[in-house]
């Protein structure tokens, strides 16, 4: 079949061309009475359930064609949201597994502040129970007494030094542990133990409460313009005093759990010497622990008097001293009459 020249080619293809112009022409002309032409719309009518066809007076251009598929992902995609549940876990995997360039710049500012800001998310302190972190003084007696067992039951290794110098290495309750074990395997080593056994020794009592007391009126002022028992001068010595206040209180009740009478009555008069010498404050409230103090010797005194056995010289001395004390509390007066009592029944 024989190809048409390439002249008349041309010809075919400009007479196409030339024959659409008018068709496109039409479109963009404008009616006789100066409107442009109407652009029909296919509404649904809710009513009879049909289609509407509505004229809108809008040129065509004004009608946006169909989107492309590429507009169409574009338009899909959308702006990125925060979701509505943050995970620091979450966001640290997304912050690794996406690339340098996914990350949205940082934009630099011209001042500079002096916050620092955190690179990386504050996590939150997951805790069963808040009242683990403020334990109640029960909790802790219940909890040292088996950490203390365990410390004390640890085997030691055995050194050859004297056995004098390895019993000052150990603390009261170990000495009291290793007695009573060697009581329970023989029976008779503890009638023994207590025919050798001495009185206490109050010495090293005193002296901490001689130490104590001097404490007391260090912390008072020097100028002999200004007076050493007012509400000032109490301020400065409170803590000293309260620390005296419990010496007295403590070493008492050690000596009555040991049940050696003699030497509780030993420390009664003994302390209340050092009581007395404390400063008499000018507020009353400021000397609640001197009272205090008289109080619970003058308890230990009749603890004594009623669980021990004295004689007619004993109680005549006793006397003596019960008297000397009896100016500085009221609560001896209890003890003196324990006393009559105990001298009828000899």
């Amino acid at each position: 079949m024989n190809t048409p020249p390439p002249e008349q080619q041309n010809r075919r293809s400009t007479r196409s061309a030339l024959a659409e112009i008018p068709t496109r022409l039409g479109m963009l002309s404008v009616s006789e009475n100066g409107h442009l032409p109407s652009i029909t719309a296919i509404v649904p009518n809710s009513n009879t359930g049909g289609l509407w066809n509505v004229s809108l007076n809008l040129p065509s251009s004004y009608v946006s064609p169909s989107p492309s598929p590429d507009e169409m992902v574009i338009q899909q995609r959308g702006r990125r949201h925060v979701p509505a549940t943050w995970s620091p876990d979450v966001e640290q995997n997304k912050q690794n597994g996406m690339s340098t360039r996914d990350r949205t710049p940082v934009k630099a500012s011209p001042v500079k502040s002096t916050i620092v800001l955190r690179s990386t998310p504050r996590k939150r302190l997951l805790l069963s129970d808040p009242k683990e972190l403020f334990p109640t003084p029960e909790k802790c007696r219940k909890v040292s007494p088996n950490s203390k067992k365990c410390r004390t039951e640890k085997p030691s290794s055995h050194s050859s030094s004297p056995l004098q110098a390895a019993l000052k290495g150990l603390s009261q309750d170990q000495l009291i542990d290793i007695i009573q074990q060697l009581v329970d395997k023989h029976m008779d080593l503890g009638e023994e133990i207590k025919e050798i056994m001495p009185a206490p020794d109050i010495r090293p009592l005193e002296e901490q409460l001689s130490y104590l007391k001097k404490n007391i009126f260090k912390s008072l002022p020097n100028s002999r313009l200004t007076s050493k028992t007012d509400s000032p001068a109490y301020s400065r010595a409170a803590t000293h005093v309260l620390a005296f206040k419990k010496c007295v209180l403590e070493q008492g009740r050690q000596l009555v759990e040991s049940q050696h009478w003699g030497s509780v009555l030993e420390y009664v008069f003994l302390a209340w010497t050092y009581v007395r010498g404390t400063p008499l404050w000018d507020n009353p409230p400021h000397n609640a622990a001197r009272r205090q103090c008289f109080k619970s010797l003058a308890a230990q005194c009749m603890t004594a008097l009623k669980k021990g056995t004295w004689s007619t010289e004993e109680c005549d001395r006793l006397q003596e001293k019960l008297e000397r004390c009896a100016p500085d509390s009221e609560d001896i007066q209890a003890c003196m009459k324990q006393l009559s009592v105990l001298r009828k029944k000899l």
